[in-house]
């Protein structure tokens, strides 16, 4: 026994490079790796500068609800149904601002999405934004508040320029009004189109939403919608297919009762490859697989979450990530309220990501960025996911979803329409790479 250990010792010290197998000794003390030797100055920066948060915050409440519509919402019944909502939404700034330590951590972007925030009253608006200085380290990050035309007003630019607002992501959805009346909205495509220049005029950034695959929308209607939207010169444009979840009234009225007809899902690939290809065609650089952006705008809020970034998020429902915890808070406004009031943090839900996890999750959502690289994931995980992928990326490379450039996997056209199969492709492969350790999955 003691020959056969000492002949492998010896053959390992032989090995080229090799430390371990050594004859054992008593003269090394180990409390670090890499070892000293290695450590550099490259992220002195990063250490003393500590990367910056960015925020979300849920305002649940609508004059009504789209049919379409599947995120937590409630009809808005009276002024003191707001008014309580922003007590509890400001005090739990401040429970989880002192909790976590975060006045000193530099927010990079601030997020009010609903819900419909610009139901928002001028004093709520800005108790929000004092309530957020008080609390975080607030200087001049991007700015986004959700806007709905049918809400909208040249009075409420005036106050969001002056709480620092810096972009307003109009939910226009389609100018076509039979489209518009068939989604349940109140709003014309003539209205909308007043709100986007409004807000244009003004000098935000400016995001126009639309949804392809609304009821009743045909290659007409939605050529009408995206060529006006081309045509407002916004500085972004996203485009989301719409999902016809369970919990909408489209999927009551086109699935339990058959009393409504959706566009089929080849009708909608057709309506996105138009928009794509007119978009892109249009001035508009591809951002993401949904995303188009002019004179190289970037936005901030989508491509720090993408990048898996601290993501503090206040309100009920709102979707949030702390170091490797992703979390929900509670979706049900009277149990977030209670649970705020009882000085609780209001999280009702959560997983712990593991490395792999927090490598799959980075390519699900990451390779739809055109601005990511695969240096970018190499610095993170040490892996050139490239390898770790091959088969699926030279399969969707022959397929013309992906082309392989310098900078890493790049999305084609065909690969923008399709962005989230993309996406899943890649994330499952390296799921099933990582799982031959044996080491299984919890989901």
């Amino acid at each position: 026994m003691e020959e056969t250990l000492q002949n492998l010792i010896v053959g390992q010290s032989e090995a080229k490079g090799s430390t371990f197998g050594t004859a054992p000794t008593r003269n090394e003390f180990y409390t670090n790796y890499p070892y000293f030797k290695y450590w550099k100055s490259d992220f002195n920066t990063h250490l003393t500068d500590p990367e910056g948060l960015i925020i979300y915050i849920h305002i649940p409440f609508c004059v009504q609800i789209c049919d379409y519509c599947f995120y937590m919402r409630e009809v808005l019944k009276s002024p003191k149904q707001m008014s309580e909502y922003i007590d509890t939404l400001c005090e739990e700034i401040k429970l989880v601002s002192n909790r976590f330590n975060l006045l000193h951590r530099k927010v990079d972007a601030i997020y009010i999405g609903g819900g419909t925030p610009s139901l928002l009253k001028e004093k709520q608006f800005f108790r929000i934004v004092d309530t957020l200085h008080k609390y975080h380290q607030i200087k001049d990050p991007e700015f986004t508040v959700e806007a709905e035309p049918g809400t909208f007003s040249f009075k409420k630019i005036e106050w969001y320029k002056q709480g620092g607002v810096t972009r307003i992501s109009m939910g226009v959805q389609s100018f076509d009004d039979e489209i518009i009346r068939l989604s349940h909205r109140k709003h014309t495509g003539e209205m909308a189109l007043k709100a986007v220049n409004m807000v244009k005029d003004v000098g935000f950034y400016s995001n126009i939403d639309l949804l392809s695959g609304l009821a009743g929308e045909s290659m007409d209607t939605w050529r009408k919608s995206v060529d006006t939207a081309i045509q407002s010169g916004v500085s972004m444009l996203t485009i989301y297919r719409m999902i016809n979840y369970s919990n909408t009234t489209f999927f009551d009225k086109s699935v339990r009762k058959d009393q409504l007809a959706l566009p089929s899902d080849q009708q909608e690939v057709e309506f996105m490859t138009h928009a794509v290809q007119k978009v892109q065609n249009s001035g508009y650089d591809s951002w993401s697989s949904y995303m188009f952006v002019k004179d190289n705008y970037k936005h901030t809020y989508t491509e720090k979450s993408s990048r898996g970034h601290d993501h503090i998020a206040y309100g009920a429902s709102s979707f949030g990530k702390f170091g490797n915890v992703v979390y929900q808070n509670s979706n049900i406004v009277k149990l977030y309220k209670e649970k705020v009031a009882n000085g609780e943090v209001p999280i009702s839900r959560s997983y712990a990501l593991s490395a792999k996890d927090e490598m799959i999750r980075e390519i699900l959502l990451c390779t739809k960025l055109f601005s990511y690289t695969s240096d970018e994931f190499e610095v993170k995980y040490g892996f050139n996911y490239i390898d770790l992928i091959k088969d699926a990326v030279v399969k969707l490379e022959r397929e013309d979803y992906i082309a392989i450039g310098e900078r890493g996997i790049e999305l084609t056209q065909k690969g923008t329409v399709f962005g989230d199969y993309v996406g899943m492709a890649l994330a499952s492969s390296l799921k099933n790479t990582l799982a031959l350790d044996n080491i299984s999955f919890t989901y």
